[in-house]
């Protein structure tokens, strides 16, 4: 094969390049790929003209690269190259795009490592004076500081950790002045270090044996600290010993553990990952390297010669790694399997119009349609992303009607017609015809429309929901047991259909009129749950495996919304500016800690729906902080200016353009996914 070695070359000892390959490193690398037999071409990408080291790249045509450049500046340096190589369409070794940003971000990554109930150690993220004056008293001491963006043990010294408040006020300030992009302050964890290099296709699923280091003038009773100056300067001082004189149980524990942390990080190939480890045995992890030293000697080196392999073996099995992932054949000659270019895929906007106004006898209907003024708002804000757009309405001959128009994706905003399944009806539809689309899929979109069995499900997954029940037209009324208030609401609508003066009762005797009412109105079940009393919000979530929230956004009732106030059917079809009931507040905080709740408590909730791409979440917040969810909309509205989750984009920085571009490209990516692995 004729690879492409990209890397930056190390030629000082500045900070900037203490993670650049020296020449050494380089010239190993490099004689370990034509070991293989392969044709290897050097190109150096920690020059001035990067446009020069592209040119170079593209002009090689190689049938794959050997990456191990990490990037020059800000907090998404490591991403740099994978971009350009999926711009270029050439396949490479190594974690992609996300994978670098994420890892590179230590207190991002160990969020998403903790939501796999892998333990690590609490702290802070921090980039300023005043926020680090503001939680030093909330810091659990000894505390540890380091750089959130750096590796090579930048930052880190025997002073990161600190004893009190003023040593972390000292250091801590030191650190923001060298790193202003942030720090990370961690209780410190007494114990001992313990790395796990990850291989694709060796060991045990990729994880090989653990490893520990240790500095011959350690004094007695001295916790070590792998600082910078030991990792760039004394690293003859420093010994590996591997396998990790751990317990059995502890190695296996790292095993499974590893398991679970390489997918949900995005990594691929090879990577590196840290943990403390106790002296009562206990496991925290730190973070993991992407892109981790393969300068000889290196860790993963001496956890490979527990497998019988050499240097230059393990750099092919890197490599081996990536081919088999990419499914790259052949040796010596271009690969018939190679990435194929793509052009813009052919969009169709799946809607429902809504052809009746507010008023009409039959507006409701049609209230979770959309208006001509919305269909039309889409189609050129997509259109203006340069690509061709379809108007398909769903209707009886959407089917027919997709295949003529013969499209890649689908941005659907249907609600479908009839029955309880009725949203996932268009993304069946595209599952059947193989067409990619936006949002949620059927599964997802059948569930949540059913607010009985989503309350279900997440009450399963621990998160908070008021007690219910549901009434399907008995002659006995509602099961009694429910304390009072309670609201009554259909169990399979949107846009608040049946929520009014009414809906919410105090007894027995009007809950079972109401339940009755709702009833014979929608022929469905109607959900009859606690009434929380207390403040309405309503959060976005944009993304997939690393979600942005939106907001949240408070529904803020006025004297007018009376003693149990509501989101009704009305007030929701008025403009929220012309509202007489409510106002709506975004954004808006409950302090630091209530925040961080509602943040992950959001982020559980589409989780554990398995959403995609895009919903809206509805919460109540009691008088005692408790957080109460009350519906999900993995479907919102996106009428420009009125919808809630267009307000939401709009107040916390989002244009409508940014919003539609956010929802569309993940679509779009598993698309070309799909489109690059299918035969030329």
């Amino acid at each position: 094969m004729k690879i492409a070695f990209v890397f930056n070359k190390k030629t000082n000892s500045s900070l900037e390049q203490a993670e650049f390959d020296t020449p050494e490193t380089i010239l190993a690398i490099h004689s370990a790929l034509v070991s293989g037999g392969h044709e290897v071409i050097d190109v150096d990408m920690s020059g001035d003209d990067l446009a020069a080291s592209i040119s170079k790249l593209k002009s090689s045509k190689p049938d794959i690269i050997f990456n191990t450049a990490e990037g020059y500046y800000g907090v998404g340096r490591e991403s740099l190259g994978p971009t350009i190589f999926e711009q270029l369409q050439i396949p490479y070794v190594g974690s992609g795009p996300y994978g670098c940003f994420l890892t590179l971000d230590k207190f991002l990554t160990k969020q998403m490592v903790a939501s796999r109930k892998i333990p690590v150690v609490e702290g802070y993220f921090v980039n300023s004076i005043d926020e680090l004056n503001s939680i030093r008293k909330e810091v659990a001491y000894p505390a540890f500081v380091k750089p959130n963006y750096e590796g090579s043990s930048k930052g880190i010294t025997n002073r990161s950790v600190c004893k009190d408040a003023e040593e972390l006020m000292a250091y801590g300030s030191e650190c923001l002045k060298l790193f202003p992009n942030g720090i990370l302050i961690e209780r410190y964890i007494p114990g001992r270090d313990i790395s796990v290099p990850f291989i694709s296709g060796l060991g045990d699923s990729g994880v090989l044996e653990p490893l520990e280091y240790a500095v011959q003038t350690l004094k007695e009773g001295t916790e070590f600290i792998y600082d910078y100056d030991l990792k760039n300067f004394y690293d003859d001082a420093v010994s590996v010993k591997c396998p990790a004189g751990i317990e059995s149980l502890t190695r296996l524990a790292l095993t499974e553990m590893m398991k679970r942390i390489v997918p949900a990080l995005g990594v691929v190939d090879f990577a590196r990952a840290d943990f403390r480890i106790t002296p009562e045995g206990e496991i925290y992890f730190l973070e993991l390297n992407a892109l981790p030293s393969l300068q000889p000697g290196a860790g993963v080196f001496e956890a490979s010669k527990c497998l019988g392999l050499d240097y230059n073996q393990t750099i092919l099995k890197i490599l081996e790694a990536a081919r088999s992932r990419l499914k790259l054949t052949g040796k010596g000659s271009r690969s018939p399997k190679r990435l194929r270019t793509l052009k813009n895929p052919k969009v169709a906007l799946v809607y429902n119009l809504r052809r009746k106004d507010m008023g009409d006898p039959d507006y409701e209907h049609e209230a979770e349609f959309d208006s001509q003024r919305t269909v039309d708002a889409l189609r050129k804000t997509l259109e203006g992303f340069g690509l061709a757009v379809s108007l398909i309405e769903a209707n009886k001959q959407l089917m027919e009607n997709l295949k003529e128009s013969n499209v890649d994706v689908v941005f659907n905003i249907a609600e479908g017609s009839n029955k309880r399944a009725r949203e996932a009806q268009v993304p069946a539809i595209c599952d059947l015809l193989g067409i990619e689309h936006t949002a949620s899929d059927a599964t997802c979109l059948a569930i949540t429309l059913d607010k009985a069995i989503t309350k279900k499900l997440l009450s399963q997954d621990g998160i908070l929901t008021p007690q219910y029940r549901l009434y399907q037209g008995s002659n006995r009324g509602v099961e009694p047991g429910l304390r009072f208030p309670v609201i009554c609401k259909p169990n399979h609508e949107g846009t608040s259909k049946g929520i009014g003066d009414t809906c919410v009762v105090s007894s027995q005797e009007e809950l079972d009129q109401e339940a009755s009412r709702q009833w014979k109105k929608f022929r469905e079940p109607i959900l009859c749950e606690e009434y929380i009393e207390g403040r309405e919000f309503t959060i976005g979530v944009i993304g997939n495996n690393t979600l942005k929230v939106l907001g949240p956004m408070e529904i803020v009732f006025n004297s007018q919304g009376g003693k149990y106030p509501v989101y009704s059917f009305e007030a929701k079809h008025v403009e929220p500016t012309d509202n007489p009931i409510f106002s709506l507040q975004c954004p808006v905080s409950l302090g630091r800690e209530m925040d961080r709740k509602i943040v992950s408590f959001t982020k559980k909730c589409f989780t554990s729906l398995g959403c995609r791409d895009v919903a809206r979440i509805d919460f109540r917040v009691d008088h005692r902080g408790n957080i109460f969810f009350i519906e999900i909309n993995p479907l919102p509205g996106l009428a420009p200016g009125f919808s809630d989750l267009v307000i939401l984009a709009e107040k916390t920085g989002l244009s409508y353009e940014s919003l539609i571009r956010r929802i569309l490209t993940p679509a779009i990516q598993r698309w070309r996914n799909v489109e690059r692995m299918k035969p030329w």
